[in-house]
């Protein structure tokens, strides 16, 4: 066995995914449109979180945006997922006990003071929905509760506009609000788009961080570039733009407006938790576009573009950051190191001949540096990747691959799952 030939497994879980989603009724594009490396080496835009996020226009972001990545200290509470909206790309219907929480509420304040009694710590807090409005005292209280139990937190609020006005923008601010981020419907008529954003001119002089976040529509460029000039002018914090997906349902609204579903969905293929669904091809392309644009307008906003595989790195360091713990505390996988820029855990590995060869030049190794750890199963031998140019500089000619893994919990400890390989250069 090669390094070809262990990449194959991977292949064919790949095409299995592949097959396995068309079954939710919209296709995968031919050919990979907007490879990951264009994110790379562009002036429009500082390339953040391994290439995951995006930051342009004047460069502000959300605090909240930045605590996304790894999902420490911060935390999103709602009171229910009903809505006045029926965006037909709503992943809401993906969330546990959907229907349920259309009807009823929960007790986003009741969760909030049971969280800060278990002593977690939070910097960044949110209220999302459904639409938080709907409830507004409701909404104003879980405000005041969070201004209460962390007063320095960072507090953000998830809404379409809702029934917004000064009045209840004022007592937001009261109660503790820091942040609110409208979101926008491209198709909704054109009275319900003056009255939104009417709402957000207004909410400037009334809330101190007045944002929008929304997808990335394919063929939406022309209306996009239109809304950054305008959100600008009224002096808005900033956008975030978000990879625009297919939430496996409603396919057929999809398949109707032209939309395919992206060759490589996902930088590393996983069981992810975000319920957001599968990157459509296209979102990319365009959003990249839009930082090119306010790059050239000189737009004085915050433009962030978050693309799925953002949403997707909170999971991977909250499951992987605690390998060095268990590390120390049970002496297993040692040879396995977590990933402070992606998140993902690493070794690296070489196959078939080279095995034995590899293993002699890490025996070498460890009589000079000591403290080696290195394994061999199935043919496989697996050692630390910080030592691949030490290996090769012994063995000029083998093939090693770095080997990406995820850490899952298990019923005894946590288990290591590969999801990957790639050539170690």
């Amino acid at each position: 066995m090669n390094l070809s030939e262990y990449k194959t497994a991977f292949d064919e879980v790949a095409a299995d995914y592949e097959r396995t989603v068309s079954d939710f009724g919209l296709a995968f594009e031919g050919e990979e449109s907007q490879p990951r490396r264009s994110r790379f080496g562009n002036a429009a835009w500082a390339c953040e979180n391994c290439g995951k996020s995006l930051r342009g226009g004047n460069g502000w972001v959300s605090p909240g945006c930045l605590a996304c990545r790894t999902g420490e200290r911060t935390v999103t509470f709602f009171i229910s997922l009903k809505c006045p909206k029926n965006c037909y790309f709503c992943f809401n219907p993906n969330q546990e006990d959907y229907e349920l929480y259309r009807r009823e509420c929960r007790d986003a304040v009741g969760e909030l003071e049971q969280a800060h009694a278990a002593g977690a710590a939070f910097d960044c807090i949110a209220l999302t929905g459904g639409e938080p409005l709907l409830h507004f005292d409701e909404t104003r209280a879980f405000f005041e509760k969070a201004r209460d139990l962390y007063p320095n937190a960072h507090t953000r609020l998830y809404t379409s506009g809702f029934e917004l006005d000064a009045a209840r923008m004022d007592a937001l601010r009261e109660s503790g609000l820091r942040e609110i981020r409208f979101s926008i419907k491209l198709e909704d008529s054109e009275a319900e788009h003056r009255a939104v954003e009417e709402r957000m001119r207004i909410a400037v002089d009334h809330i101190p961080d007045v944002m929008v976040e929304m997808p990335v529509i394919p063929g939406t460029l022309d209306e996009m570039r239109e809304l950054l000039e305008k959100l600008a002018a009224w002096g808005l914090k900033g956008i975030n733009l978000l990879e625009f997906c297919f939430p496996l349902g409603n396919a057929e609204a999809f398949k109707e407006r032209g939309f395919t579903l992206r060759k490589q969905p996902f930088d590393v293929l996983y069981n992810y938790w975000y319920a957001g669904g599968i990157p459509v091809a296209g979102s990319e392309a365009e959003a990249l576009e839009l930082l090119r644009y306010a790059k050239e307008r000189g737009l004085d906003i915050g433009v962030h573009y978050c693309s799925s595989d953002n949403k997707n790195t909170g999971q991977l360091y909250q499951q992987n950051s605690v390998l060095p713990r268990m590390q120390a505390a049970t002496g297993r996988y040692r040879a396995y190191r977590f990933d402070g820029d992606d998140y993902l855990i690493k070794c690296a590995k070489a196959f078939g001949t080279d095995v034995a060869r590899v293993g002699e030049a890490l025996e070498k190794l460890a009589q000079i540096q000591g403290g080696i750890e290195w394994s061999v199963e199935n043919g496989v031998i697996a050692f630390p990747d910080r030592l691949i140019d030490d290996v090769r500089a012994c063995v000029p000619d083998v093939e090693i691959g770095v080997s990406l893994n995820v850490l899952e919990p298990a019923f005894e400890g946590a288990n290591m799952r590969e999801v990957g390989i790639v050539s170690g250069s």
